[in-house]
């Protein structure tokens, strides 16, 4: 091969690897939308506002496959290397967690939608101030490490990381609260549940920009931290391309 075709060749994959990029962060803002208006209508917002969440997660399913497709033919056809495979290899995990938050917004718009349709909210069922302490920090999070992605930032990315103590405290506190009310109203069973279940979702939520804050370090550093007690000693692979 020669230099000219050498570098065009490295081009075309700058040009592919930016396109890829710019997919996920398109993706990741469709979704960050979807869970703050699902989290509205949990709140009390519109109930037309939660069918357009739950019929809007098809076009987050759309752009995931769009971003395989892209993932696969840049494995296959460009070999990256070093910080190029890293940065696809994040890519490609951050499109599957943001996938994954888009159902949780989808299961919270269908909870506070049945709830709205029976005549109740989800604050008939827990405190309201706490409900909305829990969704705002999941929103938070998912804000947080989308921002430590798009500017490499390590140190925004360990807030998000930390953060997740803070959001599994609160989801216990809500889950006891949730409880007591049952145990006071044991008719309200079904929306207890339904309540709980939802309240999971924004837990999980906060997982998954978690996880999306720790592949930023993969990025960055070659390390991936997300079981240190199973990898204590990870090394910091910095392999230039090829």
């Amino acid at each position: 091969m020669s230099m000219t075709t050498g570098a065009h060749t490295l081009k075309k994959f700058d040009e592919e690897l930016a396109t890829l990029r710019d997919l996920v962060l398109k993706m990741g803002g469709e979704v960050e939308e979807q869970v703050s208006r699902a989290i509205s209508v949990l709140e009390g917002g519109d109930s037309a506002i939660a069918r357009e969440v739950i019929k809007r997660d098809r076009e987050i399913d759309r752009l995931e496959l769009k971003a395989d497709e892209e993932i696969a033919q840049l494995l296959a056809l460009r070999s990256p290397l070093g910080v190029d495979l890293r940065t696809v290899l994040t890519l490609s995990k951050t499109v599957n967690d943001l996938e994954r938050v888009g159902d949780e917004a989808k299961k919270i718009a269908r909870i506070a939608l049945q709830l709205h349709e029976e005549g109740h909210e989800a604050g008939d069922i827990a405190q309201s101030s706490e409900i909305s302490a829990l969704s705002q920090h999941a929103l938070s999070m998912l804000r947080g490490a989308l921002d430590a992605l798009v500017r490499l930032d390590l140190e925004r990315a360990a807030q998000v990381k930390a953060a997740d103590d803070t959001l599994d405290d609160g989801y216990k506190a809500i889950i006891a609260s949730i409880k007591d009310f049952a145990n006071r109203h044991p008719d309200s069973v079904g929306q207890v549940i339904q309540v709980m279940f939802a309240m999971k979702a924004l837990e999980r939520i906060g997982d998954h920009a978690k996880n999306i804050a720790q592949y930023v370090f993969y990025l960055v550093e070659g390390r991936d931290i997300r079981h240190p007690k199973s990898n204590p000693d990870v090394s910091r692979p910095d392999v230039d391309r090829g």
